[in-house]
């Protein structure tokens, strides 16, 4: 509905509300009606799918057979749109007004969809959300999030040019490989689209703001850019004003903006995020890889949570990216559930995006290595190569094969003990004493069908990878 009480038309030549740009809208009709020269065979108009195939009339469709597969096989992305697509009367007022949740609602009933829209239900699963949450987007007062505009912006594909606004740019350019295993970039992927780092856009008029949305921004900031501290050019006005009196934040002689206890920023956005996934939204969890203090947090808020247990064990099997899957397989592994622990290792190793990512984190929490140099390691993993080697600065195999073994024993994340297996068959001689010792205590005190028959190949000279 619009703001006068209208409904929206899903077609352009539907009568324009108060405030169109009347010219255009007759001139988007002229253009659709059939020339009064052209010759008709018949008193029934031909009529064509959306690529150029001629449908049959009795196609109530409006897709010819191929595109309505395609559709049905590739549910969880949009699809590519062509250029004058964004010319449609409805979608371009939209784009005048500023509003993204009109924007999104054009979008969704714009006439190149043929005879049924998008639905509500359809655009909100890629990005992670519920239906009401559209719903209230669409129907609601303009979003003024600039990592919600960007994320719509992209899964959208709306054109640059259209946009009011400014996309953050990233920190580094990375080939689509690297994308995947960096956790200081957003993934990029059909669903779901951040960028490292936001910064604030002078354009989107302030907002009331009270303390506690100050330190939650301050805090979700911090965290998506993986830093202690923010410079005060990157935070509004508005939020630094109270910043400045709060409790728990003070500045730098520099004059950037911290929290008294770091701590504070993983347990911000463990509370933001599950606030999230308790009301059926994976946007936030889709946004980044999650760090261990964060889902251990986020796990100990879901464990007595049912739709949110659900809700993460659909993500983990189903998400639509990898940042999306590994977050929520994480976060399951935490509850101590042996159950979803096994649900949540045996996902992890049949998906190997995830998996990447997974073990990428446990090797560079666990072995202290940087976050690049453990996505290395992790690949190697999926080759097993037995010529990988620790370097110079990584420590010695016997001091890995220590943080390892006492990996084994973290009884807080089942999927990281799963992990450690995996590196040891990677990294470490079968034949080391202290690996095998580590292993056959672990088998003794292992809750973890998953975990025990990845034990059980490492002692035999295997990989867990290879376990079907």
């Amino acid at each position: 509905m619009t703001e006068d009480g209208c409904r929206y038309a899903p077609h352009a030549w539907a009568q324009p509300t108060l405030g169109w740009d009347l010219g255009e809208a007759l001139s988007t009709i002229k253009a659709r009606q059939p020339r009064k020269d052209a010759k008709m065979t018949s008193t029934r108009q031909t009529r064509y799918c959306r690529c150029g195939a001629r449908l049959a009339r009795d196609n109530t469709d409006g897709r010819c057979s191929p595109c309505s597969s395609r559709d049905r096989q590739h549910p969880e992305s949009a699809p590519k749109v062509p250029a004058d697509f964004w010319s449609e009367v409805v979608l371009a007022r939209a784009l005048q007004d500023r509003h993204m949740g009109r924007v999104i609602r054009a979008w969704r009933t714009h006439p190149y969809h043929g005879r049924h829209p998008i639905s509500q239900d359809q655009a909100a699963s890629w990005v992670g959300m519920s239906q009401a949450q559209l719903s209230r987007i669409e129907n609601g007062p303009p979003v003024v999030h600039l990592d919600r505009l960007a994320q719509w912006a992209a899964v959208l594909h709306i054109p640059e040019d259209r946009l009011w606004f400014a996309l953050p740019a990233a920190n580094e350019e990375l080939d689509e490989k690297e994308g995947t295993v960096n956790r200081r970039q957003f993934l990029s992927s059909t669903a779901a689209t951040a960028a490292s780092g936001f910064l604030y856009d002078p354009s989107i008029p302030a907002q009331p703001i009270g303390d506690h949305e100050a330190v939650d921004w301050l805090a979700w900031h911090l965290w998506q850019n993986r830093k202690d501290e923010l410079d005060p050019s990157r935070i509004p006005q508005s939020i630094s004003h109270r910043l400045n009196a709060h409790p728990h934040v003070l500045r730098t002689a520099g004059g950037a903006y911290r929290f008294m206890d770091p701590a504070l920023t993983d347990v911000l956005v463990a509370h933001r995020v599950f606030g999230d996934i308790a009301q059926g939204s994976g946007h936030l969890l889709a946004t980044a890889q999650t760090s261990h203090v964060t889902d251990l947090t986020i796990s100990a808020l879901a464990a007595e949570n049912e739709k949110a247990c659900r809700g993460l064990t659909a993500w983990m099997r189903s998400g639509a990216t990898a940042v999306l899957r590994v977050n929520s397989a994480g976060i399951l592994a935490k509850l101590g559930a042996a159950d979803l622990s096994d649900a949540a290792i045996s996902a992890i190793r049949s998906d190997r995006d995830a998996r990447h990512l997974y073990v990428t984190a446990v090797a560079s929490r666990v072995l202290e290595l940087p976050w690049e140099r453990a996505a290395d390691l992790s690949g190697a993993t999926n080759t097993h190569a037995a010529d990988w080697t620790l370097g110079e600065g990584d420590g010695t195999k016997a001091w890995a094969s220590r943080r390892l073994s006492d990996e084994l024993a973290n009884n807080r994340d089942a999927a990281a003990r799963w992990c450690s297996a995996v590196l040891f068959a990677t990294c470490i001689d079968v034949e080391d004493t202290r690996m095998r010792s580590a292993l056959m205590l672990a088998v003794k005190n292992e809750p973890c069908r998953e975990n025990l028959r990845a034990y059980a190949a490492v002692l035999a000279g295997a990989t867990p990878l290879k376990i079907g």
